[in-house]
């Protein structure tokens, strides 16, 4: 076995061939990352080895280790479209093209079935490349013996008070694993628990800048770096609680060591092992999209709760399965499967596909090749200029396919010119539903998605999603209550059920970076539910559709939330909804008392306001018959508050 690394700290490991290929430190990590490829390949050239594994996306592996997560899917969209005119991003998406394309032959050890499918959203990832591997625990990381005295001593060593409560921040790259997040939420606990409160980040990062946070924060008494560290199961012994509330990661192993440490565990589901901590019952995951309220609330509930004596028993019980520490023997078999696999092929090589990526679902494996998917009949929902829509039927079950032949450069020029990326396919469509499936918000359900290569201006893709049967706008809904005020209470209950429904789900798409850009009543979709002939909320569902323009970004801008919020308001303003209704979803949407939404969102919400009249005036230009009545207006005045206390 020959080892090749820019780098190697502690000692060499016995019956390796270890080859350390030093690169200058100029530059950023995408710079040294390309200098020690260039080194390699050279390093590498002269040898016959049966494969190369690499732990670094880069062009000619035969198998990839896949420990991180996607940059296309999650770091590239948190910036803007100028940034990927960068070498930076040219390098890292390059690099990761080479492993996850279509046209790649490098197999991939995947340590997350979730990050997994983020891979296959966007490069189409052929399912056989991938060979998903347990969890694992390292044997050095179990459990330590004697777990009192231990968790005496370390705390004793910290400075840490027994009657105080130790939190746990574990982990290198500080930034990425919400290092920020944590400070805020320590700062945000109540004065009772600050004092009693302590947090020790452990890791190798830059401190610094969390240092002069945690001081702006006023906690820097309670907070203490002590770096990286190799007695990682005894200060997890010393804990009350690991909180790890990343950003991003593909796996979090340290999730893991903690539950089978017995410390229970306060992360976000962005993490691949945070499952696990469902299903051991150890501790608490924070849906997406990130809110920071809920952090603090989930905080300062996790030190008060009785619940983490039952945590810490159960991960403890959990962590003892031999399962959690079978991976690297696994990993291992999967590599002499797939030399074994690359020896046989050898005479045959493969030729790069050149064909359409098509994904179809079992279901719908029989429609055949993008071709025949592409002119497949049905009856015809909506043609407009390169775009089409049929619902056909397979196997008594519904589908809709939307086709995309392309929209012509003229098009995509005018486009442009107003700063506005074109729609040219399904693709907006393809990310948005995994995105809102991601959010846990109701939404189309993908059975199949395709697009061929060529030019913008005339490319061609599909998707197809199930029919949401038993099911109408919320605008026909919703239609009769323009004529009829509602005076029945099971109708009233289920309108304020709507009205919070429709506000968390334009806060989580907005918290979430994303935008939809027709967010009319018309595009939500709803299944009623009835007990006793009386609609109930329990037993229905609202789904969010069409969403061909939908937008994905690291931060929605102000102004497209306005235009989203915007739309919901003016497809509302003939319901004859009360200034309750109104202000219960500002409350909602913003979450904030109205006070404080009166106070301090008082340009946001009379720039819905001016979006909405106008888009109401335009209407009724266009329809002088169709809206008889006069224009209801967000209820911003700050006398408001007075006739809705308690909203």
């Amino acid at each position: 076995m020959h080892v090749y690394t820019s780098e190697w700290q502690g000692d060499k490991p016995h019956g390796v061939s270890l080859n350390v290929l030093p690169a200058s430190r100029i530059g950023g990590n995408h710079v040294r990352d390309r200098r020690f490829f260039n080194q390699m390949q050279k390093a590498t050239a002269p040898q016959r080895f049966d494969a190369i594994v690499g732990f670094n996306k880069m062009p000619g592996l035969d198998v990839y280790y896949g420990a991180d997560f996607c940059y296309l899917g999650r770091t590239a969209p948190q910036y803007g479209p100028l940034y990927r005119l960068t070498p930076r991003y040219h390098h890292l998406y390059t690099y990761e093209k080479a492993v996850f394309s279509r046209d790649s032959e490098t197999q991939i050890l995947s340590l997350s079935q979730r990050e997994k499918t983020v891979y296959q959203q966007y490069y189409g990832t052929q399912e056989e490349r991938f060979h998903l591997l347990p969890p694992t625990l390292d044997l050095d990381r179990r459990p330590v013996a004697h777990r009192e005295s231990v968790r005496h001593k370390i705390r004793d060593t910290l400075g840490v008070s027994p009657s105080d409560a130790l939190l746990l921040f574990v982990g290198s790259g500080f930034k990425t694993k919400g290092l920020d997040r944590a400070l805020i939420a320590l700062a945000h606990l109540p004065e009772s628990l600050t004092r009693t409160t302590r947090l020790v980040v452990i890791g190798q990062d830059q401190a610094s800048p969390y240092l002069r946070l945690a001081q702006k924060l006023g906690v820097a008494e309670q907070v203490q770096f002590v770096g990286g560290r190799t007695d990682i199961p005894e200060l997890l012994a010393a804990g009350d609680l690991l909180v790890h509330p990343a950003y991003m990661e593909n796996t979090g192993t340290i999730l893991l060591e903690a539950i089978a440490a017995g410390l229970p565990v306060l992360a976000t589901d962005v993490c691949g092992y945070a499952g696990h901590i469902a299903i051991a019952d150890a501790g608490k995951v924070l849906p997406s999209p990130f809110d920071q309220d809920q952090l603090d609330f989930e905080l300062a509930s996790a030190l008060l709760t009785e619940d983490r004596q039952r945590w810490s028993q159960n991960g403890l019980t959990y962590g003892a399965q031999t399962s959690l520490y079978q991976m690297p023997k696994s990993a291992a078999d999967a590599i002499e499967t797939i030399v074994g696999q690359k020896a046989l092929s050898r005479q045959t090589p493969a030729r790069p596909s050149t064909s359409p990526w098509v994904f179809l679902r079992k279901d719908l494996e029989s429609l055949g090749q993008f071709e025949d998917i592409m002119s497949l009949g049905g009856e015809v929902y909506r043609e407009a200029p390169g775009r089409r829509t049929v619902r056909f039927e397979r196997n008594n079950q519904r589908y809709f396919l939307k086709t995309h032949t392309g929209v012509g450069w003229q098009e995509i020029i005018k486009n442009l010119s107003y700063l506005r990326l074109p729609v040219i396919g399904a693709m907006n469509e393809w990310h948005g539903a995994h995105h809102l499936q991601r959010l846990g918000i109701d939404t189309l359900s993908i059975a199949g998605y395709g697009t061929a290569s060529g030019s913008p201006a005339r490319r061609q893709s599909f998707i197809i999603t199930d029919e949401i049967t038993d099911a109408q706008s919320l605008e026909e809904f919703c239609s009769p209550w323009k004529s009829r005020p509602l005076k029945d209470s099971s109708e009233i209950r289920f309108k304020r059920w709507l009205i919070t429904q429709l506000a968390t789900i334009a806060r989580r798409l907005h918290q979430s970076g994303a935008n939809h850009r027709d967010f009319y009543l018309v595009h939500f979709l709803l299944q009623p539910g009835y007990e006793n002939e009386k609609i109930i909320p329990q037993s229905s569902r609202l789904a969010v559709i069409d969403l061909h323009r939908m937008q994905l970004r690291g931060s929605t801008p102000r102004r497209w939330r306005i235009k989203d919020v915007a739309g919901l308001h003016y497809s509302s303003m003939d319901l004859k909804l009360t200034d309750r209704d109104r202000l219960r979803f500002m409350k909602i949407y913003s979450s904030a008392p109205l006070r404080d939404i009166l106070a301090n969102e008082q340009d946001f919400w009379q720039g819905v306001d001016r979006r909405a009249q106008r888009l109401y005036q335009a209407e009724k230009r266009r329809s002088p018959q169709r809206r008889p009545v006069p224009a209801q207006s967000m209820p911003i005045a700050k006398a408001s508050v007075e006739r809705v206390r308690g909203t």
